[in-house]
């Protein structure tokens, strides 16, 4: 039996978990006072936020939910200031870590809060990102708290890339929730600006019909000194660190290390850059405005060494950034589910429940439609069942375009993101997705179509389609398919099933 998510089991689950969370941490830090984003406070904003009624939080809570994402950003910054080594507040309860810049990001989340609404104008799908990010968050960490055969999945997650690895068991509980909350709440920061550009398009294909070639603001790229600012950002998040032992036995935490860029993800982050997606501008834009990245050290010369704890704090910065970037490139491919990347990638693809398009106003999508239900989340593979109430909808033609979006958006996109490259053959996870499109009773029969598709380690994939019960309306179906989706089932060697 798989868990039901959605707004008010995920913060009946999170608080309740909240008083025994990292009792083995704390019990090793016992004696020392510090702030993290699983504390006291945050359980409180969560059960003020919790729906009395319904199952969603409500838009009159706007003020509620903006306080939890500023507490939740300052109690994740000073936790991971106050667990590195070469400050001082852990050694001295006198000193007082502050999240410097947090005001700005604030002022920024605030603008981007206003601008949301002519968002909706922008795209025929756009989907509000204000309440997403919050709901990704508690997504993410339920799944993070999730107990698992060998521990909880927290303890299994860690920095990417097979030599790296080694810094994960010295990232401790806080120091990756505090990691995980600032990827979520911040990942799609940059959207506004990505989507500009298509108002601007909008804008100049109206103004057409009252000026021949209207002169608007063709782009929003870079130039001067802006260049080299997200150059040297790119560099960070391309750069690994080179060190001069790789087993445990001689001792880590004695090593020295060197900076290294990595070529394929320095070119794939400029061409993400370049095409102005909105997760390498949310990394950006975070980078710029708190001092805590802005305090990184960074350096590709051959004398500039880094020690251990140098080292592992580049990589808890640089895991934030790769993470929140490469969720909108698709030229990044996904090895192991035991990484922030993945999570923050399948966290935000999951997370639709509460969502509303500007189609789904006029196609008349009823309120709380879409019900996700968790039924594996594991290393080794992740099962969920999505089930979208469409018994609203008379125009069989809108549900026949959401199972072509879903087939491209989704199972052709994910196959891209889980396609198999250089390493790949370490990948040992599946991940499979089942959904029921509840549809309009057709006579005196209830109708479903039922889609499931997986994508294997193997790289046995599939994604198939089963239209129930009434056979007149499964005939129907399948003569107003669009061309469009029957080339792609068809060429998929996929067909409808009995």
């Amino acid at each position: 039996m798989g868990f039901i998510i959605n707004d008010k089991t995920l913060i009946s689950e999170i608080t309740e978990k909240l008083c025994c969370i990292g009792d083995k941490e704390k019990e090793q830090y016992k004696d020392t006072t510090f702030e993290h984003p699983l504390d006291t406070d945050i359980k409180s904003i969560l059960i003020r936020l919790k729906p009395s009624s319904g199952e969603s939080i409500e838009y009159t809570q706007t003020a509620q939910l903006d306080e939890l994402w500023e507490t939740l950003i300052n109690k994740s910054i000073i936790c991971l200031r106050f667990f590195d080594k070469r400050e001082p507040f852990y050694n001295d309860p006198n000193k007082i870590a502050i999240a410097y810049g947090l005001d700005k990001l604030k002022q920024y989340h605030e603008r981007y809060t206003n601008f949301e609404s002519l968002l909706y104008g922008s795209s025929s799908v756009y989907r509000d990102h204000v309440f997403h990010s919050v709901r990704t968050w508690m997504l993410g960490t339920f799944c993070l708290l999730k107990t698992i055969r060998d521990g909880r999945f927290i303890d299994s997650i860690g920095i990417d890339g097979v030599e790296d690895r080694q810094f994960t068991k010295k990232i401790n509980f806080f120091e990756k929730i505090s990691m995980w909350t600032i990827i979520a709440l911040c990942h799609d920061l940059g959207y506004p600006l990505e989507k500009s550009q298509q108002i601007l398009d909008r804008t100049r294909e109206m103004m057409k019909d009252f000026i021949q070639n209207p002169n608007i603001w063709n782009n929003f790229g870079f130039s001067g000194i802006q260049d080299n600012i997200n150059e040297y950002i790119v560099k960070f998040m391309s750069t690994k660190m080179k060190g001069s032992h790789v087993n445990e036995e001689e001792g880590y935490e004695n090593n020295k290390f060197i900076g290294r860029i990595q070529p394929k993800y320095y070119l794939k982050y400029t061409k993400s850059l370049e095409r102005f997606d909105h997760g390498i501008i949310s990394a950006v834009i975070i980078y710029k405005m708190l001092l805590y990245f802005l305090e990184s050290d960074f350096n590709l010369n051959d004398d500039y060494i880094y020690t251990y704890e140098d080292a592992r704090q580049f990589y808890i910065r640089r895991e934030i950034l790769r993470s929140m970037s490469s969720h909108t490139c698709s030229d990044i491919y996904n090895i192991h589910l035991t990484t922030f990347s993945s999570l923050l990638f399948f966290c935000d693809e999951l997370q639709e429940w509460g969502r509303k398009s500007w189609n789904e106003l006029y196609a008349g999508l009823l309120p709380n439609a879409i019900e996700l239900t968790i039924d594996t989340f594991v290393p080794t593979e992740i099962k969920v069942h999505e089930r979208i109430d469409m018994s609203s909808i008379n125009e069989q033609q809108i549900i026949i375009d959401n199972i072509s979006r879903i087939f491209e958006r989704q199972y052709v996109y994910y196959k891209l993101i889980f396609r198999d490259g250089q390493y790949t053959v370490n990948r040992e996870f599946s991940f499979v997705k089942n959904i029921t499109l509840a549809l309009k009773t057709y006579g005196t029969q209830a109708n479903e179509i039922h889609i499931e598709y997986s994508m294997t380690s193997d790289n046995k994939n599939y994604f198939k389609i089963d239209v129930t019960e009434a056979p007149d309306f499964k005939t129907d179906f399948e003569n107003n398919m669009d061309n469009k989706l029957k080339k792609a089932l068809y060429y998929s060697e996929l067909n409808i099933t009995e």
